[in-house]
């Protein structure tokens, strides 16, 4: 009985031995993983914030692009509205006529282009007339402006986002 003892002991020594060596091993391979997992968790953190980062970055260039179009669209504008005015005073001073073509069916409409060598006849508009057809066409070309301006924007943007996410 003492040799079933002994090897009882060893027995039971080689059972603990390999559940304390399980459980180590598990141990330690439990703060293996957590290491890797704190690597690789602060790898994603260190590429998120540089992600992050480059889209602030081309989100800040895209603002001062969009800043510098709409200033270079209000200056066209500006100046329109001004080419438009100076326009508009020739017309108030009869320097400046502005005419439609019409038909010549009249006697002395044919005349008077015949006169001037025209192979059309015109008539010239009422300053009131020209200046609301200015108008008119100041405002689609406005308009026009605004579009375009926006189309621009739009490319802009479209490339801002495609140049932060090649990078």
């Amino acid at each position: 009985m003492n040799r079933l003892q002994g090897f009882g002991a060893v027995v039971l020594a080689l059972c603990l031995g390999l559940i304390g060596g399980y459980l180590w091993g598990g141990h330690r391979q439990a703060q293996i993983d957590e290491g890797r997992e704190a690597k690789v968790s602060e790898q994603h953190a260190i590429a998120l914030a540089s992600a992050t980062e480059r889209y602030r970055e081309a989100e800040r260039g895209g603002q001062q692009a969009f800043a510098n179009m709409t200033a270079a669209l209000q200056k066209e504008k500006d100046d329109a509205k001004k080419r438009m005015a100076v326009l508009r005073d020739e017309l108030r001073t009869g320097a400046v006529r502005l005419s439609v073509a019409v038909d010549a069916a009249s006697a002395a409409a044919a005349a008077q282009a015949a006169a001037a060598g025209d192979r059309e006849a015109r008539a010239d508009l009422l300053p009131a007339a020209a200046e609301r057809i200015l108008d008119f066409a100041l405002e689609g070309d406005d308009i026009v402006r605004d579009l375009n301006a926006c189309v621009d924007k739009y490319h802009r943007a479209e490339q801002v986002i495609n140049e932060a996410g090649r990078q």
